[in-house]
């Protein structure tokens, strides 16, 4: 049974760890280890985020037939038995009016080539969004350039408001600590040349750096497949609702009656369920997403969350490099012997 997998990010290596005679497609010939992307900011070399790795076919897919049961990609016509969309997430900068033309995406590692090329000139920064990528990047942006001065802007009343109050009062401490002006209850309602309209008026900022509006991948609707804010609808086994022999996996895929959190760990979980379904000829298992740990850091300070408790210090930082570590061993297996793609 030949299984193909569109996407060799956290869902689709996880995937091909499991069935190692899966053809995983990727244009791209790095891995993008995301949680990483903050140090390259800081002043790291671009290796520290990007793994090399060896993916069975690196193209662009064109379309996907599946009725055919065939993904096009620029050279070749891919027959397949079953099926693995796992193309990630992008950031929705239609929410709010001017976004496209004055701020900054951070989707990733190109996204982070700019920001770090322009924190070097600019002197004052917006940052739009307090979630755990907000926060990350305003301590990365103070520590590769301390001159600049960092506002960040939440709607909710608190940071990390999926978080517990405590996690939010360290995150807002480490920030003030280092300087962030941090405006919270405050609502972005249009990003112009030179700052954001916000509900509490005008705020300045020579970059509006925009870390939010988080969506599926409009691939998604441009195959036609059922979604929800641009990610495909799948049931409690990952299956599409459209196809049987179709799964989704990672950031590009929801339930139909509920929601997938989106992060690398739940992307990771997704991966393997998918594959075990897709491999299955028998009971299927049901994905039940679970965030075991959520750590960031704030300079050289970890700080999150595991199993529901706050953590801080040298277990935070112990239980981030261990997942790293884990996701670059997937790589490794993922990566070790490329399929042959007739």
């Amino acid at each position: 049974m030949r299984i193909v997998v569109i996407g060799g990010g956290f869902a689709g290596i996880s995937a091909k760890a499991i069935n190692k005679e899966a053809i995983v497609i990727d244009e791209r010939e790095y891995f993008e280890l995301t949680p990483k992307l903050v140090n390259f900011i800081e002043g790291e070399g671009a290796e520290t985020a990007l793994i090399p790795r060896n993916v069975d076919l690196k193209e662009k897919v064109r379309k996907i037939d599946f009725k055919e049961r065939t993904v096009e990609t620029q050279s070749k016509n891919i027959k397949y038995d079953k099926l693995i969309i796992a193309i990630g997430y992008e950031q929705d900068l239609s929410r709010i009016k001017g976004a496209e033309r004055y701020s900054l995406k951070y989707e990733g590692f190109r996204d982070a080539m700019k920001l770090k090329d322009k924190v070097k000139s600019v002197n004052s920064l917006i940052i739009a969004g307090g979630g755990p990528l907000g926060i990350e990047l305003a301590g990365s942006i103070v520590k590769a350039n301390s001159k600049v001065k960092v506002k960040l802007i939440e709607a909710e009343d608190r940071l990390l408001p999926f978080l517990s109050p405590e996690t939010s009062r360290y995150a807002l401490k480490l920030l003030e600590e280092i300087g962030v002006e941090v405006e919270l209850k405050t609502s972005i309602e249009e990003i112009v040349e030179g700052g954001a309209l916000t509900s509490k008026g005008l705020i300045k900022g020579e970059l509006v750096v925009f870390a939010g509006g988080f969506k599926g991948n409009s691939l998604i609707r441009e195959w036609d497949l059922s979604s929800k804010n641009d990610r495909m609808l799948v049931n409690e086994y990952l299956m599409s609702v459209d196809y049987e022999d179709v799964f989704g996996a990672g950031d590009c895929a929801t339930f139909k009656n509920g929601f997938i959190p989106q992060s690398a760990q739940i992307a990771s979980q997704s991966g393997e369920v998918a594959m075990r379904n897709a491999l299955s000829k028998g009971e299927l298992i049901k994905f039940r997403p679970k965030t075991r740990a959520i750590v960031l850091r704030v300079g050289d300070k970890y700080f999150g969350e595991l199993e529901g408790k706050f953590i801080k210090g040298n277990t935070a930082k112990l239980i981030k490099n261990v997942a790293i570590e884990l996701t670059k061993s997937k790589i490794r297996i993922a990566s070790a012997v490329p399929q042959l793609v007739q």
